[in-house]
């Protein structure tokens, strides 16, 4: 297997390692039994930092910015069962494969990092069917769409438009509390559509934060649930021909609210470490449409002491996590806890059988270079 330091798909992504004396992998509190584990293998052209992913059905696929290729496993099968394999230059080349989605057989998105022009849709022998060709986009920096797509708020194709999220590039439009994060573009006729009723709740603003950002489920045309990482709600917003119907917030939070500090301004860098790493955030929104239930990861705080050097650890890893289950009007079902050390809960999806949590925790003592590892939990 080959490893890879792939650039920043997530905002605050760094794969910094540190020792722990305690390798326990639950804190006691499970609501969500483990049901069963699965393991995919890897070859030397993968590598298990699966950061850029999608389930379909029984089928994980993968980017493999190793191999440049999108590669999909069979969840229940637990092997690799296709390649599409990406040329980087030439005619059918695609330079910066930054994420993908997969509509059908026949339309397989690749979008290059920063820009969705020239992006190529493939089918699943990996035959170039189109080129992506869109009108002017107006941008915080000119020429550059910070186009997310990855697993936390991915890029879907409603009818004939691709919905997208983008994120800030500039300081200026952080502070800009009429940013508009969701767009869509029509593929047939390149034209944009934007949603600006969507913004950050009025609560975050005037003020930084440890966290700016958000993860969000797209339902339809224009329904999402956003969750925003320093809210204790999560919101249901409705729309309907680019005008606001409903946003209501659905307290999701475990019935523990969590009150989150702002960061001094003029001294953001100086503070940032610490404040992280003592708050409360949360992470990625999963729907899970067989119980017809919310699960939302919540990053714990982590309590100084001369172990941990604040200004150095990434939070993400080093702090404990929770998975909140709630029922789809806010009824708290329960928590499922779980130490840091094992697992990297960044990169946890909704599968077949529940919710994937993959074992490839840099300080995992089980880390293996020919496999990824996946503890599966479900409601029982």
């Amino acid at each position: 297997m080959k490893t890879l330091n792939i650039p920043c798909f997530f905002l605050v992504v760094f794969l910094n390692s540190c020792e722990f004396s305690d390798k326990s992998q639950n804190l006691g509190k499970q609501f969500l039994p483990k049901i069963k584990s699965v393991q995919l293998p890897l070859d030397e052209k993968s590598t298990y930092e699966f950061f850029i992913y999608q389930v379909v059905g029984d089928s994980l696929l993968v980017l493999n910015q190793v191999n440049y290729s999108v590669d999909i496993y069979s969840l229940s099968e637990e092997k690799l069962k296709r390649r599409i394999h990406v040329e980087r230059e030439g005619l059918n080349g695609l330079e910066r494969l930054n994420t993908f989605h997969y509509h059908n057989q026949d339309s397989i998105f690749l979008f290059r990092q920063f820009q969705l022009n020239n992006s190529l849709i493939v089918d699943i022998n990996g035959n170039v069917i189109d080129r992506i060709q869109h009108n002017e986009f107006k941008s915080d920096i000119d020429g550059l769409i910070n186009h997310v797509g990855t697993p936390l708020m991915p890029t879907i194709l409603i009818e004939d438009e691709l919905h997208f999220t983008v994120f800030q590039m500039t300081d200026e439009s952080i502070e800009n509390h009429d940013f508009t994060y969701e767009h869509s573009l029509n593929i047939k006729s390149g034209d944009f559509t934007s949603y600006p009723y969507i913004k950050k709740p009025k609560s975050f603003h005037n003020n930084r934060w440890v966290n700016e950002t958000f993860s969000r489920i797209k339902i339809d045309k224009e329904e999402w649930y956003f969750s925003w990482n320093l809210s204790d709600s999560v919101y249901h917003i409705l729309g309907k021909d680019g005008v606001l119907n409903q946003s209501k917030p659905i307290a999701l939070n475990g019935v523990i609210a969590t009150n989150p500090e702002p960061v001094p301004k003029n001294s953001y860098k100086e503070y940032w470490p610490k404040m992280m790493a003592e708050s409360y955030v949360y992470g990625k929104i999963l729907f899970d449409n067989d119980n017809n239930v919310l699960h939302r990861i919540r990053y714990l705080p982590i309590i100084p002491s001369p172990t941990f050097n604040l200004s150095t650890i990434d939070p993400y890893l080093n702090k404990n996590f929770e998975i909140l289950t709630h029922t789809l009007d806010g009824e708290f079902l329960g928590s499922t806890e779980f130490k840091s050390g094992t697992y990297d809960p960044r990169v946890l999806f909704m599968g077949p059988d529940g919710i994937y949590l993959p074992k490839i925790h840099p300080s995992y003592e089980g880390l293996n270079e020919d496999e990824i590892v996946y503890d599966v939990f479900n409601i029982q």
